[in-house]
């Protein structure tokens, strides 16, 4: 039904090419294409004060209201439903393109004074709206339109619409990474053009997980490419002529948080007639804290990401690698249909500046090597081993078994916060226990989480701190002393094993939790299913058996 609805719109657009790229954005849960260099950076707030505002309510009035209503969107429904400010101009008519332009402008709204600014736009633009278009235009700012549509149901639509074969749009799309484009193309009959370029984020291919060598052995029985797992963040760096940026696993552009990489450089052998600077190309890799031949804690790289400006001091106490071990995309030519036996090949002509190295590794199919390189990267400092299929493709999105993950048996898994609750003691007044949880894939939704397990150890008092800030930021229902949330902050789990309760939806618990990283770099897509979860269980009673 939500497929017929939304096809049946998207062909009423089909001949507007402005307006139906901002319409699939907006189903699909975003303002701008993933990988764009625009931002909202519009807080709660924010957007309470100018509500506020528009109602001639306090703000806790406001903040009671939203209590009841539970929704932003519905909050704002309300406010302008009770508005007493008006537009000195006859009230615009609202249309995507229009609503598009001042998001836009928003987001491209920087610097000092930016914050009045922002507020000052979003206030016109509410004024000129009625309740109800105030009310998504909330949803879609926030990210929380909740009407039961998921970026493949809106592919599902333009299938559709434009009838074109549903596998060609999810390629086209893993491949661009941009809905908007997405839907221009199958328009235009146009899928089969969509191809990997520099400055354009695309899909991670991801790992699988085993939990011993035997068992790896066992399954390929063929050699196997055999490199360290870096603790880090995951990162593809993108050069097209002398532009360089840097892209995270979510798609987003930190290239700011790493400039020690964006002004860096490589040397090519055997195309010693080539300048540096005629060469465009995409790398998979991980930049990883490391100083005196060893990393550093996770946490020190991460708090990179939280800073607006890296002083010289910050970058000499964190000084970074970018550790490459892939390449998707090299001088005018796609790589990711060429075997990883073929990319590594061509990386090893490829010689990096400092802090950019490319990774060792080890072709084998032999258990003892695997095991001694497993306990020489955990020696080091590094997280095991990644092995690979030699003669696997790149796959964007997709995971499988063309890579596996060789960790510590009953090590980490990641989670996803879905309620907190205020602390007791030195730490009343932030939100310092967390319950989370992982995926239930079965049930064909990753919006459908399980809870497995809550923690309060781990955390640093400023970490608790700064984490509080955002959870309150994200509020779905408040309880009091505890609050329901958004999924978004992914945590890093330690645990000592698991075992079944009743006590969460899961039917798991995991024992002896404590949060060893938040993960920024990582979105809920990116945590544990509840598969792997009795896997791990299962290998846990299989251990403990024999």
């Amino acid at each position: 039904m939500k497929i017929n609805i939304l096809s049946d719109y998207l062909y009423s657009l089909s001949d507007d090419e402005e307006s139906l790229p901002i319409a699939v954005l907006f189903f699909a849960g975003r303002i701008f294409p993933q990988g764009s260099k625009f931002v909202m950076n519009l807080g709660y707030s924010t957007i309470i004060q100018v509500l506020s505002e528009i109602a001639t309510l306090d703000s806790n009035q406001i903040q009671k209201i939203y209590l009841e209503h539970g929704d932003m969107g519905a909050l704002s429904e309300y406010a302008v439903s009770k508005k007493n400010v008006v537009s000195l101009f006859q009230r615009e008519r609202l249309t995507l393109s229009s609503i598009y332009g001042r998001l836009k402008e928003i987001a491209d709204t920087i610097g000092s004074g930016s914050g009045k600014e922002k507020k000052s736009i979003l206030k016109g633009l509410l004024v000129d709206s009625s309740p109800q278009e105030a009310k998504y235009l909330i949803k879609i700012i926030n990210r929380e339109m909740r009407i039961g549509l998921t970026e493949g149901l809106v592919e599902t639509a333009i299938s559709k619409v434009f009838h074109q074969d549903l596998k060609d749009v999810r390629e086209s799309m893993l491949v661009s990474g941009d809905i908007s484009k997405v839907v221009l193309l199958a328009k235009r009959n146009l899928l089969h053009t969509s191809l990997i370029k520099p400055l354009t984020p695309i899909s991670y291919m991801l790992a699988d997980v085993m939990f011993s060598a035997e068992e790896i052995i066992n399954y390929y029985q063929k050699p196997l490419i055999c490199e360290f797992k870096y603790d880090g963040i995951r990162a593809q760096m993108h050069k097209s002529g002398q532009q360089i940026r840097i892209f995270s696993r979510k798609l987003s552009e930190i290239t700011n948080a790493f400039p020690e990489l964006a002004n860096g450089g490589v040397n090519l052998k055997l195309l010693s007639s080539t300048l540096f600077s005629d060469i465009d190309f995409i790398l998979d890799g991980e930049v990883i804290a490391f100083q005196n031949g060893k990393p550093l804690h996770f946490q020190e790289l991460q708090k990179r990401l939280h800073k607006k400006n890296l002083t010289e001091k910050i970058m000499t106490e964190t000084p970074l690698l970018y550790v490459v071990f892939d390449i998707m995309y090299f001088n005018g030519e796609s790589l990711i249909k060429k075997s990883i036996r073929e990319r590594k090949e061509i990386l090893s002509n490829i010689s990096f500046k400092d802090p950019i190295i490319n990774s060792i590794y080890k072709l084998t199919n032999s258990e003892e090597e695997i095991i001694a390189m497993f306990e020489k990267s955990r020696g080091i400092g590094h997280e095991g081993l990644v092995l690979k299929d030699p003669d696997s493709q790149y796959h964007p999105g997709k995971r499988g078994r063309y890579w596996v993950k060789l960790k510590k048996e009953l090590d980490t898994i990641d989670a996803v916060i879905v309620i907190a609750e205020y602390g007791h003691g030195k730490r009343a007044g932030v939100l310092s226990d967390y319950t989370f949880a992982v995926r239930d894939v079965e049930n064909n939704s990753v919006s459908n989480l399980r809870t497995i397990g809550k923690a309060y150890s781990g955390l640093t008092d400023d970490e608790i701190l700064e984490t509080t800030k955002k959870l309150q930021s994200i509020i779905i229902k408040d309880e009091g002393t505890r609050i329901t949330v958004r999924p978004e902050i992914i945590l890093e789990v330690a645990f000592d094993s698991i075992q079944k309760s009743n006590r969460h939806d899961s039917g798991f618990a995991l024992r002896f939790p404590r949060i060893k990283n938040i993960r920024v770099d990582k979105n809920v897509s990116d945590i544990d299913s509840l598969q792997n979860v009795k896997r791990i269980y299962q290998k846990q009673v299989h251990i403990m058996g024999r």
